[in-house]
């Protein structure tokens, strides 16, 4: 990547979010790129099955999902590179960004990092990331069919991933360190009414256990150490954003995600944040690509680019 060249916006991130801002931003003449360390989708991948999302009535799984943002991307001949971002640089009007290909600059930003898995720092949990542990259930749970696993988490987001991995799991151990969800009563209902899903209430696992693959966990429960037989773990413990590499650039609040105003803007001028990234009551995949093209459209305005008529049909 040359960094001769100025780009109009680059976008951060091929989600939803990203992938949304990207279309709307070339819709209004912008010269567009778009960075993604992955592919296409961004964890699209890892979702099963999307219901709620307008226009399948019958549902979509999330891999197919990103393939049809993948070509629509390509339709519009967005230019995608492969390339993580390590560093920026955002408060002047030239945005500088530093990626595992080189730099990017550009006249605005659209940061759609998403958020990443909480690491629940356990002994061995390091060790054995990929030999066994999985923060994904669609992605690796028919590995472990007629096998023993164990789930750590609570939320209602946790509780639909463990029923989808009893599907394939002869057992499975779902860890909860409270002794009561806070999840939706009718999940809840479901996990209890699963004969192979066994919820052990008031624990933690200290270790994980295993040489080149998870063979067995030690938890604190209650006031006892038990030892868990095991083939893997699936850890949903919850997400925090992907903002490490700002730094101080932005204003972020106390949990570390992006703080915007109602045009996706954040304390920088032209750096916008959009989707799962930025502080918002709902991460869904339709509220990020809303995101996205709110944000692309005032980065368009603020480049005195004439972007699309706020009536006119999409």
């Amino acid at each position: 990547m040359s960094q001769d060249q100025l780009y109009d916006l680059v976008v951060l991130g091929a989600g939803p979010a990203g992938v949304s801002a990207a279309i709307y931003g070339v819709r209004t003449g912008l010269s567009v790129i778009v960075l993604e360390k992955m592919f296409v989708g961004g964890l699209l991948a890892t979702v099963d099955r999307i219901e709620n999302y307008p226009g399948f009535p019958e549902g979509i799984t999330g891999p197919e999902l990103g393939l049809l943002f993948d070509q629509q991307l390509r339709r519009f001949e967005v230019e995608v590179k492969a390339a993580g971002v390590e560093k920026v640089s955002l408060s002047g009007p030239r945005k500088v960004i530093l990626t595992t290909d080189g730099e990017v600059h550009a006249r605005a930003v659209v940061i759609a990092t998403g958020t990443i898995p909480k690491m629940i720092h356990a002994e061995g949990e390091s060790a054995l990331q990929g030999r066994g542990i999985s923060h994904c259930a669609s992605c690796d749970a028919a590995f472990f069919r007629g096998k023993k696993v164990a789930v750590v988490g609570g939320s209602s987001a946790a509780l639909e991933e463990t029923l989808f991995i009893a599907r394939f799991a002869k057992k499975v151990y779902l860890i909860h360190k409270r002794s009561a969800f806070r999840a939706v009563q009718s999940l809840q209902e479901k996990i209890f009414a699963q004969p192979n899903i066994e919820v052990l209430w008031n624990s933690e696992v200290m270790k994980i256990e295993g040489e080149k693959q998870v063979s067995g966990l030690r938890l604190q429960q209650e006031n006892r150490e038990r030892e868990l037989s095991v083939d893997g773990l699936f850890i949903l413990a919850g997400r925090i954003p992907g903002t490490v590499f700002l730094g101080e650039e932005l204003s972020l609040d106390e949990k570390g995600y992006i703080i915007t105003d109602e045009n996706m803007e954040s304390s920088l001028s032209r750096v916008y944040a959009a989707g799962d990234v930025r502080r918002t009551t709902l991460r869904q995949i339709v509220t990020a690509a809303a995101d996205g093209a709110i944000a692309a459209t005032a980065a368009a305005r603020s480049l005195n680019v004439a972007g699309e008529d706020e009536g006119a049909d999409d």
